[in-house]
């Protein structure tokens, strides 16, 4: 059953957001709303999830939301098919949702106007 109360939408391509303040956990959103989003990472030794704050930007673009509360509901490693070679260290691809907790006024624009510009609707 679905528990979201937004629907989600699929972002540019040039999506991706940082986790904590010292963007230990950077990543592509997948999709967004305006109660959270879910983000694909490679997952690494600095890696860390326990941030209450996620960043938000477009590469090549001035939109940056910044600061935005946030709460990880979930982690899961994605299956990705590696190249087989054994001089290249296996890496971990991951998902995470998070939902955003109070947005300020700054930060609810921000993201309308992101959710506004030209993405297509998705039933994930």
């Amino acid at each position: 059953m679905e528990k979201r109360k937004q629907f989600r939408l699929l972002p540019p391509p040039n999506t991706y957001a940082a986790l904590g303040r010292n963007y230990t956990t950077v990543g592509k959103v997948k999709d967004i709303s305006l109660g959270g989003l879910a983000l694909e990472y490679i997952a690494g030794e600095e890696t860390d999830l326990s941030s209450d704050i996620v960043d938000i930007f477009l590469v090549g673009s001035v939109f940056y939301c910044y600061n935005i509360a946030c709460q990880i509901e979930y982690d899961i490693q994605v299956y990705v098919p590696h190249v087989n070679n054994h001089f290249i260290k296996t890496l971990t691809t991951k998902r995470c949702g998070i939902r955003f907790k109070s947005l300020s006024e700054e930060n609810r624009a921000q993201l309308n106007l992101l959710l506004e510009s030209n993405m297509e609707r998705t039933s994930i």
